[in-house]
């Protein structure tokens, strides 16, 4: 009997994925001025027909790194709690966490 491992897939930049994100509360951007404005226009941004990584505070998994260039990579990542790393079996590619500095999931 053969068992085949379920491929991880790559994470698509929707607003299905942005809605489980949890970027948006990671303490690497809790200080980020930059994050912070973009939450504000986040419905604005959510609403385009096109989803944009820079107009995006997060799904970095999906989008690369993160437009944002006040982020605090020395706090603790919480991509291990995040709903779509463990959908998309994030923690079996490279990066395993860090998508904001070290670009997306592979």
């Amino acid at each position: 009997m053969c068992f085949f491992k379920k491929k991880k897939s790559k994470v698509s930049l929707t607003s299905e994925n942005v809605t489980k994100c949890v970027c948006g509360k990671c303490p690497v951007q809790a200080k980020s001025q930059c994050v912070k404005g973009k939450m504000e226009g986040i419905k604005e941004a959510m609403a385009k027909k096109s989803l944009s990584p820079k107009d995006i505070p997060g799904v970095y998994c999906s989008s690369g790194k993160a437009t944002c260039k006040d982020l605090d990579p020395k706090e603790k990542c919480m991509c291990g709690a995040c709903p779509v790393w463990s959908e998309f079996k994030l923690a079996e590619g490279k990066p395993a966490g860090y998508f904001c500095r070290d670009g997306k999931a592979v």
